[in-house]
Formats: C-alpha cells, sequence, structure tokens
C-alpha cells in the first residue's frame, strides 16, 4: 500500500457501533496493517443513528440537553446541538434520540412522537432560525401527529394523537400552530425516499418497529385516513414526496410545515467535506451493519462509492454482513469483506480492515 491518506466513512452498525465509533475502529485497523498512513475520519451516517454527533463534532456546535418524553411517555433529557449565529441559531436535532427504537417497550400503537416536537419547539424558544432534523431510527409510526399537536395543532377529540387513533381523526385545527416555524428554515434529512402510503409507503419499516401481524395489515389504510384530513387542514398534498414516509410519517409531518425534506447522506457528507477528504486519499473505506442489494440505492456506502469513483479513488465495502449475491454491490466496490465472528463489534471491525489491507 502506499502513503496516501485513507478516508474512513462508515454509516452505523445498527445496535453495535454509532458511525464515529466504527470509523475510529476502521483507523484502528489501518494503523495496524500500515503504521504511519494518515487516516481521515469522516462518519456518514444517513439521518438516523449516529447523526446529531456526526454534525456536532464537525461543525463544533454545542451540545445541550433537554427533557422531553420519548415514544412511550417517560420523561428523557434529550441532546440536540446548537450554533449561536448573529443572524439566528442553527439547530441539529435526531429524532432516534428523542423517540428512538431502541428505548421503545410499549406497544407499537401506543407511540407517539410529541416529545420530537416539544423539542423542536425548544430549539425555537433558543432562537433557531435554522433546523436540520435528522429522521431514522424511531419508534413511531403516528403520521407525525404528535409533533403537530406539540407545535400547536389540534385533533378533535383527540387528547393524545398517537397511531392508535389515526382512524378516530375528526376535525383538525391548524390555525394555534406555532407561527415562528413560518420563518424557520427547516432542513429534513430522510434515510429513506419512500412516500408515506402505499405499499412501498411507511407499512413498509413497521413490521421492524414491532407492528403485529395483525396491525400490519391496518397500517396504511390509518395513514391514508390521516394523511387525507391532515392535508385537507394544511391545503397542501405532500403523501407522496419522496421522504414523506421516512420514521413512520415524521417527513410527511414535516413537509406539512414546509420543511425541505433531502437525503440526510448527501447533506452529511456536504456539511463534513467528505468529497474535498476523498479528493486528496489513495483509498476510501466504507461499510454499516448489513449490507446487501438495497445498499446501492440510497444508502450512505453508496454515496461514499459515487464519491470515489467520481474522482477516481478505490472504495472498499466492510460489514456486518454482506449478501454479496446481487451484482451492483461488485459494481461500486472493489473489495468486499464481512466482519469475522465471535467477537466484540470493534474489535471484528479493526481486525477485518487490517486483515483486508494487509491482502
Amino acid at each position: 500500500m502506499d502513503d496516501t491518506s485513507v478516508v474512513v466513512a462508515p454509516n452505523a452498525f445498527k445496535g453495535t457501533l454509532s458511525p464515529l465509533e466504527a470509523a475510529r475502529s476502521m483507523a484502528h485497523g489501518v494503523a495496524q496493517a500500515c503504521p504511519g498512513r494518515p487516516v481521515l475520519l469522516r462518519p456518514m451516517p444517513d439521518g438516523g443513528d449516529g447523526t446529531l454527533e456526526v454534525l456536532a463534532r464537525a461543525l463544533k456546535a454545542e451540545t445541550r440537553f433537554f427533557e422531553v418524553p420519548d415514544s412511550c411517555g417517560r420523561m428523557r433529557a434529550v441532546p440536540f446541538g446548537l450554533i449561536n449565529r448573529r443572524q439566528g441559531a442553527v439547530a441539529f436535532i435526531e429524532s432516534a434520540q428523542a423517540i428512538g427504537l431502541s428505548q421503545a417497550d410499549c406497544p407499537f400503537a401506543t407511540r407517539s412522537t410529541e416529545g420530537l416536537g416539544r423539542l423542536v419547539r425548544h430549539v425555537l424558544d433558543c432562537g433557531a432560525r435554522t433546523i436540520y432534523l435528522g429522521l431514522g431510527g424511531s419508534a413511531t409510526c403516528d403520521a407525525g401527529v404528535g409533533l403537530l399537536a406539540a407545535l400547536g395543532v389540534r385533533f378533535a377529540g383527540l387528547a393524545h394523537p398517537d397511531f392508535e387513533v389515526l382512524d378516530r381523526m375528526g376535525g383538525v385545527d391548524v390555525t394555534h400552530l406555532d407561527r415562528r416555524l413560518a420563518r424557520v428554515r427547516l432542513l429534513v434529512l430522510t434515510d429513506v425516499v419512500n412516500g408515506l402510503t402505499g405499499p412501498l409507503g411507511a407499512v413498509v419499516f413497521a413490521a421492524q418497529k414491532g407492528a403485529t401481524p395483525a396491525l400490519l395489515a391496518d397500517v396504511d389504510c390509518r395513514l391514508r385516513i390521516a394523511a387525507d384530513r391532515l392535508e385537507s387542514a394544511f391545503g397542501v398534498s405532500v403523501r407522496e414526496r419522496p421522504g414523506s414516509g421516512a420514521a413512520g410519517g415524521l417527513g410527511f409531518a414535516c413537509a406539512l410545515l414546509g420543511a425541505r425534506l433531502v437525503p440526510g447522506a448527501a447533506v452529511i457528507a456536504r456539511l463534513t467535506g467528505l468529497s474535498a477528504a476523498i479528493a486528496t486519499a489513495g483509498l476510501v473505506l466504507t461499510g454499516e451493519g448489513a449490507c446487501d442489494a438495497q445498499t446501492v440505492y440510497g444508502k450512505g456506502p453508496q454515496l461514499v462509492a459515487t464519491y470515489a469513483r467520481r474522482l477516481g479513488r478505490p472504495v472498499y465495502l466492510v460489514c456486518g454482513r454482506i449478501d454479496d449475491s446481487h451484482a451492483p454491490l461488485a459494481e461500486y466496490f472493489a473489495r468486499r469483506v464481512s466482519l469475522p465472528p465471535g467477537r466484540p463489534a470493534a474489535e471484528a471491525l479493526s481486525a477485518a480492515v487490517a486483515s483486508l489491507l494487509a491482502a
């Protein structure tokens, strides 16, 4: 191997390593195989787990905490990032921190996005004029009605809007919506491009959040009812917008508020200087927990590979598990390796990288 720098740009290895932790483990593997070779860390979340950590580190945002209810209603101190500027503060919020799946142990149907709405309201109190909101890793599928309620939308006869009551939604009153939202630039970083409804809508992700087979048959129907009521009240149609199905319909609710839905990985790459780092590198390493055909359709590693190929740099893929039966992986990644079994994730990732570079 030559002595030019290596860029390490992984997404999260879900349930084991955050994007930053994964990047550090990869860097350790590079140091084992190529002592002294420069390494540039550019962890690449896509709006889900690890987004706040990466953006706060890259942009030197102050990390603060505010107590809000999680998806099950328990109060938790949730981190958010803030950069104070003369023209107004910039805030960074990660939905997985507030209403994440890892914290949810209550029934799927009773989970709410209210806590995330309270956090958005709090950063408005802090003077935020620009909000980056990362969607992904949520436990919810309530079309964002909890978030909307926390921001002032009133639902007739519903004291606690959540998935369970979507099909009983009556009148929707938007006249009390927090007026500051009209003056805020809200950028929503989505980790998927799915719309809200239909067979490829938010229902696709309901099972992994704990929806029972009996409920799954009802998810899309309830989301359609909610979308009909909300779009009528707001006077817009956004359910088919790419990303509106992210985080169980949170993308939809944010679009109703005038948010811009953007692919999270692309925005994070721009904010962290991924392209400039790759331009000076001799090799790029990326990866995530599980890699298959979906990896090359909008996921973080695919974006990293696209940047690397554009600049003529080889890119290697390291994943916890690889389904290499799909040709698209070979088209994007020069070499691919999965983690050795039976070892802690950080140690296994370092060992896999060291072995890959030593070969």
